[in-house]
């Protein structure tokens, strides 16, 4: 969905300020919202430089849409700061909304439109000048392939071509900052990649892209840094290798049935007692009880590889696994890991209290 900006409902296309190059595109500061009990954000901090890919990565309820809402003026912030381009979004939102641009999971194209009428809407909305948006909107259907399909209805338009349509939209007035919003979600593996690709070239014109998924492989493709919320909280970031790299070396896994059987998690815990790392939350569609091994810790103390260690440890100990695993981090384990530590400390805290 490409949205008008909040409030009076209006984008400036012409601001008061001038850019400094080496100014981050976005800066937060220890944004915080609440809602009664619910502390959607507490003290989130990040900036962003341009043509950085920064993934907002959390499971639902970590915090996402709220500083998404916050970024973009829809939501006051209790505490803290946000700036786009060195322009607060809470002392001049309608500045601020001039270097943004948003794509929403959800399309908002008006399906009784033409691609070619729906840009020119767009292009009002976000008050381009008269004598621009012709040529602006015929630029952005032949960049993204479809300026054949210029004046067919939206509702001719495939999942494909109504997301390139939705993108064109959002950046008609050329943004410094593009949101978007499960970018990738509906669309089949070509259009999938086709639209990485059109991301890619954004970022390579400068274009910073907040991009928030739950695509593991989506943000490992293209973003440069992830950010990891739960509960409102950053948990982590950093270069998807950088966070691969300081889970661990390896993830070490086994399991002794097939299936799930209660006491097995604890029987597992035991036999890995002597493995240190950090222990990888249950997988509910798996038996598996999982171990990251620290960095650095290659191998096992004997110099054997950790899978073969662990069939001889099992096998001392009189147990019988029906499978060993043994593979690199991914970025999906860094993020579940943070989320769950997160999850379990606020849970011992709230517990204590």
């Amino acid at each position: 969905m490409t949205r008008p900006a909040a409030g009076d409902g209006q984008l400036t296309t012409a601001p008061r300020y001038n850019l400094d190059l080496m100014e981050p595109i976005l800066t937060i500061q220890q944004a915080k919202r609440s809602f009664g009990e619910v502390h959607a954000l507490r003290g989130v901090s990040f900036d962003m430089a341009a043509g950085e890919v920064v993934a907002l990565l959390g499971p639902n309820g970590a915090g996402k849409s709220t500083l998404i809402r916050s970024i973009t003026t829809l939501e006051n912030l209790d505490a803290g700061s946000i700036s786009v381009c060195g322009v607060s979004v809470q002392d001049d939102p309608r500045a601020a909304r001039a270097f943004l641009g948003y794509a929403g999971q959800e399309s908002a194209l008006d399906k009784v439109l033409t691609g070619r009428e729906f840009l020119r809407f767009q292009g009002g909305l976000v008050h381009l000048p008269k004598a621009q948006i012709l040529p602006r909107v015929e630029e952005l259907l032949a960049r993204f392939g479809l300026q054949d399909a210029g004046d067919r209805r939206l509702e001719t338009y495939s999942g494909g071509m109504a997301r390139r349509l939705d993108l064109a939209a959002s950046i008609m007035h050329q943004p410094k900052l593009l949101i978007l919003d499960e970018p990738s979600s509906g669309l089949d593996y070509d259009a999938r990649r086709e639209l990485w690709q059109m991301l890619g070239e954004l970022r390579e014109e400068g274009t910073a892209l907040l991009l928030a998924t739950h695509d593991f492989e989506e943000a490992d493709v293209l973003s440069s840094r992830a950010v990891m919320m739960s509960h409102g909280e950053v948990v982590g970031s950093g270069t998807p290798d950088e966070l691969r790299a300081a889970l661990g070396s390896w993830i070490l896994a086994a399991s002794l049935h097939e299936h799930q059987v209660p006491e097995d998690r604890e029987r597992l815990r035991a036999l890995f007692s002597e493995v240190s790392g950090v222990e990888m939350p249950p997988n509910p569609q798996s038996s598996e009880y999982a171990k990251a091994v620290p960095p650095g810790q290659d191998m096992a103390p004997d110099g054997r590889n950790w899978s073969e260690w662990l069939r001889d440890h099992a096998a001392q100990q009189g147990v019988e696994l029906v499978s060993v695993g043994l593979r690199r981090p991914t970025l999906q384990d860094a993020y579940l890991a943070a989320t769950h530590q997160q999850t379990s400390t606020s849970n011992a805290a709230e517990v204590s209290a």
